[in-house]
């Protein structure tokens, strides 16, 4: 059984979110409020030029629990949440959820994923691709793109999940640490995909929860042509060599 969430962490990377992370911090508190429990929001930014780093220091100083780690360079998403990982871990959580900071990811689903982890569930995941899931303000192409790589990774390597690079994620204290006792060699986006892989592979409870992506409003997508480029050859490494725990 995983550990009941009595404190929740909230893990936010940041790139140039200047205008978008002062609303998705305040809009995550008062969910997290709601639910009554021990809770941070740990955001994690990769040096941003926009000052979004400065605006999360402003918060700080009327909310004792939202952490600021401040990276040196754009290292990358997987990179991110792996050092927010060790920092809510350090703090003794016992709940990590995942989150992007445009606001495509609805705060109100963090009550849904976590209503998961308390009935039992490892990992709860927020899908896009299930029934009562789907996307807004998405081009054709972006759908087709979005819907081909899902495919492609869950016939490829057999994940079981409808919705692989979902960024949207709650998962057990327990999860965590068994999922960071795995080689994952991903920085970026394809981080999603890899993590994905192997939390199917070590047999963990998951549950997809459906909800809508709501798309960036404002702000530039950090999806680029070599990020598209990184997920097929983590898919091709994944297909030939698998996933490896890492040796002590």
């Amino acid at each position: 059984m995983p550990e009941r969430s009595e404190r929740i962490a909230v893990i936010i990377p940041t790139y140039n979110e200047k205008d978008n992370i002062v609303r998705i911090i305040s809009q995550m508190l008062s969910v997290l409020q709601s639910v009554g429990k021990s809770h941070e929001i740990v955001v994690v930014d990769d040096n941003s030029p926009d000052g979004t780093a400065s605006l999360v220091q402003s918060l700080q100083s009327r909310h004792e629990n939202i952490i600021l780690l401040q990276r040196s360079g754009k290292l990358g998403l997987g990179s991110a949440y792996m050092e927010g990982y060790k920092r809510a871990l350090r703090d003794g959580v016992s709940c990590i959820i995942q989150m992007d900071a445009d606001l495509s990811h609805p705060p109100t689903t963090a009550l849904d994923l976590l209503a998961a982890i308390e009935e039992g569930y490892d990992i709860a995941i927020g899908s896009r691709y299930i029934h009562g899931g789907g996307v807004k303000a998405w081009t054709w192409k972006r759908r087709i793109m979005s819907k081909g790589a899902n495919y492609l990774v869950r016939a490829v390597l057999r994940t079981g999940l409808r919705d692989n690079t979902s960024g949207y994620r709650a998962m057990s204290v327990a999860s965590v640490k068994e999922l960071m006792r795995y080689e994952i060699r991903s920085s970026g986006f394809s981080y999603l995909v890899e993590a994905a892989v192997v939390l199917s592979r070590i047999q963990l409870k998951i549950k997809e929860i459906p909800f809508t992506y709501e798309g960036r409003e404002r702000g530039d997508t950090k999806l680029s042509f070599g990020e598209i480029m990184r997920f097929f050859i983590t898919v091709c490494r994944l297909l030939v060599f698998g996933t490896q725990r890492k040796r002590i």
